[in-house]
């Protein structure tokens, strides 16, 4: 596993790239270029669980609730 600061490296790195619609990034000389904003994003979420696992806190997931007003079942 990579060290805590290295993982934050790439995590800031894809983070940015993935707001300005780059492909690539590069982290300490190794460039990596991505197919889809689906895979920068899965990746994003597997850094962030490294993290977490590296700082001892739990991997938190946002809950998100759906509403159907009106129009049926």
């Amino acid at each position: 596993m990579a060290s805590l600061q290295t993982l934050r490296d790439r995590r800031d790195a894809l983070e940015d790239a993935i707001s300005s619609g780059v492909l690539s990034i590069s982290v300490d000389g190794q460039t990596t270029t991505f197919a889809s904003i689906a895979e920068r994003v899965a990746v994003l979420n597997r850094i962030n669980s490294e993290i977490a696992a590296c700082t001892g806190q739990a991997n938190k997931r946002p809950v998100v609730a759906t509403i159907n007003i009106g129009g049926g079942v």
